[in-house]
């Protein structure tokens, strides 16, 4: 399964003219791509699909489109014997960071390797993850810590400005 498509992208882009620009899953605002940062920053072409103004709008205002959600378990002998998930770890794939989090006691989002060591093999001792919707993560975090709206994107935005 692809990890990203053009119905759940990674990313989201736009060019004025011969300058290039991407909403940051960061901050949720436009960045600038400097013409000597292009060829670091820019997607291969054939990666690139045009959406119309419309598309592009609805991505925009549909956060949770660009990140995904995984419920965490000590590892697959745990997922197959019915032991609860440990926790919620999510990606956010943007331009100029990717940002893996694990949903943390404290009630807050911290940063993870779990996603790496699963995707990439980093380590022989990896955690099971199951995808979740952004709904289904939201009642796991509820049923696990009896939280509400910790997926929500929205209060990050205003911790960006």
């Amino acid at each position: 399964m692809a990890l990203y498509t053009e119905e759940r992208p990674s990313s989201l882009w736009r060019r004025f003219d011969e300058q290039w620009e991407y909403l940051s899953l960061l901050d949720w605002s436009w960045k600038t791509v400097e013409a000597e940062r292009e060829a670091w920053f820019l997607p291969r072409a054939e990666d690139l699909h045009p959406v119309s103004a419309h598309r592009a709008a609805a991505l925009e205002a549909d956060r949770q489109v660009f990140v995904r959600y995984w419920a965490r378990y000590v590892d697959e002998e745990d997922w197959r014997d019915g032991e609860p998930p440990s926790t919620v770890v999510r990606r956010r794939r943007s331009p100029e960071c990717v940002l893996d989090e694990s949903f943390r006691r404290r009630g807050v989002w911290g940063r993870t390797l779990a996603i790496l060591d699963v995707h990439e093999g980093r380590s022989s001792d990896w955690p099971h993850l199951v995808e979740l919707t952004a709904k289904e993560a939201d009642a796991l975090l509820h049923e696990l810590f009896g939280v509400t709206g910790a997926t929500g994107l929205w209060a990050e935005q205003e911790q960006g400005k």
